[in-house]
């Protein structure tokens, strides 16, 4: 299947996690256009793509300023603050942070003894709190980066301990509206009833279903599960796919937004992923589970969900 008519929601989507430059931009856009996105987070990291951007998609991207990893590792809380104040005046509607753990490979002179939930960290949270401005926000990594690339706890710590960061943070600051990308970076079977209790205790957050291996990979595993967990859950999932403007070629958008789709829309049974997973293609690859969710959880999921969460 690659094309929107032949599923089970036709209507209009909204891709909550994409990253845009100036390079592949007009091109990305267009395949989107194939599959019925017509609107999205973009996110940016230099003002120069952003001035690019609105002059010429305004009308369709809702931009977020990524705020630098090396930065706030450094905990330079001024420069952070600043980024907060000129947000709007610049033209974007929310921010993004990500602590992926090996941004520990990335950042040059990089603090190892950094944790998201210092308290030096405290101003930043209490303003966008007050602000009540929008975060998307990437803590932790798929099991199976822990359990390949992460060996060295000491330096990238368990992934147990990232996403307990994350809650001390909540814990302090339970009105921070934020979208936990990826899946809350939770969608492994096992972790799902933590992230119940994440959803019950924090009311604000929402989480996005990005990336499309990741979560075709872990829910299909239990479809039963993953079905119950979305049904509790449909007003605060957002469709997303972390997309990046640079990739160019249209087998890689069409294969994530077609293997999400046959996760969400369809009841499919041990269909291979569209594309390469590298985390199991040398265990037999990844395999996708229909979910086959209800049209009214569609609509949410593909949809209103973004609108409500960012009051467009």
């Amino acid at each position: 299947m690659t094309v929107t008519g032949s599923w089970k929601y036709s209507g209009p989507i909204f891709d909550a996690h994409t990253h845009i430059g100036h390079e592949g931009l007009a091109k990305m856009l267009a395949i989107e256009d194939e599959f019925d996105i017509c609107k999205q987070i973009g996110i940016v990291h230099t003002p120069k793509v952003l001035d690019y951007a609105r002059s010429k998609y305004a009308d369709r991207i809702i931009f977020a300023k990524y705020l630098p990893t090396s930065e706030t590792t450094r905990y330079n809380v001024q420069l952070l603050l600043e980024e907060v104040s000129t947000l709007y005046d610049e033209g974007y509607s929310l921010l993004k942070m990500w602590f992926g753990p090996r941004w520990r490979d990335y950042v040059e002179d990089e603090n190892n003894s950094f944790r998201l939930d210092d308290s030096r960290l405290n101003p930043f949270f209490e303003m966008i709190e007050k602000e009540e401005i929008p975060l998307i926000i990437h803590v932790g990594d798929p099991d199976t980066y822990f359990e390949t690339l992460y060996h060295d706890t000491s330096k990238y710590g368990t992934k147990d301990e990232n996403l307990q960061q994350l809650e001390n943070v909540l814990l302090q600051f339970p009105s921070l509206r934020l979208q936990i990308a990826h899946f809350g970076s939770q969608p492994e079977i096992h972790r799902l009833d933590n992230l119940a209790r994440w959803m019950d205790t924090f009311p604000n957050i929402v989480l996005d279903t990005a990336s499309s291996r990741w979560m075709a990979r872990e829910l299909s595993k239990d479809p039963d599960t993953s079905r119950q967990f979305i049904l509790q859950y449909a007003d605060r999932i957002l469709f997303g796919t972390d997309v990046g403007s640079n990739r160019g070629e249209h087998e890689y958008y069409s294969g994530r937004y077609v293997a999400q789709r046959l996760l969400w829309d369809t009841d499919v049974e041990h269909r291979p992923l569209p594309f390469v997973d590298q985390d199991t293609k040398d265990l037999g690859g990844t395999f996708i589970n229909g979910l086959d969710l209800p049209m009214s959880i569609l609509e949410k999921l593909y949809w209103r969900n973004a609108h409500l969460f960012y009051n467009l």
